[in-house]
């Protein structure tokens, strides 16, 4: 009678240990970036409601409304009512309606830490001269100044 194999042998579990290995070794960066990109999410989500104030005061007030509205955001952020672990300071700049969100506690992103939005309408800046049409809002690095790496932005600021 012959005798059946009861298990693996010893190439077929190091030739599995070593897939093991590579696929680690692959997917752990990837991962890590996936990691930082969620905590800078929270900043577009922040960005968000400020957003939706700009926006509003720039179609009840004009570029007036956004300075009060930069005065207000300066004081929340003062007080420190918009801060979390992850947003060290939120402005809003009177002149033009950008949005600064700086992001903290995030060791990868190290000095570049700044998630930036700016609006615009029919492809230029918004002003009380420009303000017929739907204000559309820009992250990259070109059109807003984010200081932020490429491969840590939310997939609405990588365009």
């Amino acid at each position: 009678m012959k005798k059946v194999q009861a298990g693996f042998t010893l190439i077929e579990l190091m030739i599995v240990v070593a897939i093991i290995g590579i696929l680690a070794a692959v997917a752990l960066p990837a991962y890590q970036d996936y990691t930082v990109r969620a905590k800078v999410s929270e900043g577009a989500i922040a960005a968000s409601a400020i957003k939706v104030g700009v926006t509003e005061m720039f179609a009840n007030s004009g570029m007036a409304g956004v300075a009060a509205y930069a005065l207000e955001v300066a004081a929340a952020s003062a007080a420190g009512e918009l801060q979390t672990d992850k947003i060290s300071a939120v402005g809003v700049t009177g002149g033009s309606g950008l949005i600064t969100i700086t992001m903290g506690n995030i060791p990868q992103l190290a000095a570049t830490n700044q998630l930036m939005f700016a609006p615009f309408i029919n492809n230029l800046a918004i002003s009380d001269a420009n303000a017929t049409g739907s204000v559309v809002w820009r992250c990259t690095n070109a059109d807003a100044g984010t200081t932020i790496p490429v491969q840590f932005l939310p997939a609405e600021c990588r365009i």
